[in-house]
């Protein structure tokens, strides 16, 4: 019984720092929003606020920086002159970054975020997909 409540005390320090964090977190937002609020209201007073909608938070990591996976997918073929699927790729620059691709979670979201600069780049005719299965998805190469 004792070590019941010994994991449960353990998990209620890590809510609780979590709470705290996040509570700490809300309040910089809060006074980073009011003073980007008195700031609008500096260069036009008659603003009404309230009809500025948010917009959407996703919360989504960035695991690159901006045009870091457009070049690294590029340099990939470049090196490798063979099509490829889009999990070879995503696998392939989460193994460059240092990240686990064995967990599953982490490869589905950084192979949304790779499969949509591929996409960017067929748009840009840089490369184009030439064969599409279940299982593997997309396979790719350069255009030439």
């Amino acid at each position: 019984m004792e070590h019941v409540v010994s994991q449960l005390i353990t998990k209620r320090k890590e809510l609780e720092g979590e709470y705290l964090f996040h509570k700490k977190k809300l309040a910089t937002l809060e006074e980073l929003l009011n003073a980007t609020n008195l700031l609008i209201r500096a260069f036009n007073p008659l603003i009404n606020l309230e009809d500025i909608k948010p917009k959407r938070y996703t919360g989504r990591k960035r695991y690159f920086k901006k045009g870091e996976s457009h070049k690294m997918i590029l340099d990939l073929f470049r090196n490798r002159q063979e099509p490829m699927t889009t999990t070879d790729i995503t696998k392939e620059l989460m193994r460059q970054k240092k990240l686990n691709y064995d967990e599953q979670e982490l490869l589905d979201n950084v192979q949304k975020s790779v499969l949509h600069t591929l996409k960017n780049q067929q748009k840009n005719n840089l490369i184009h997909s030439i064969h599409k299965d279940s299982l593997n998805g997309f396979t790719w190469e350069l255009c030439s």
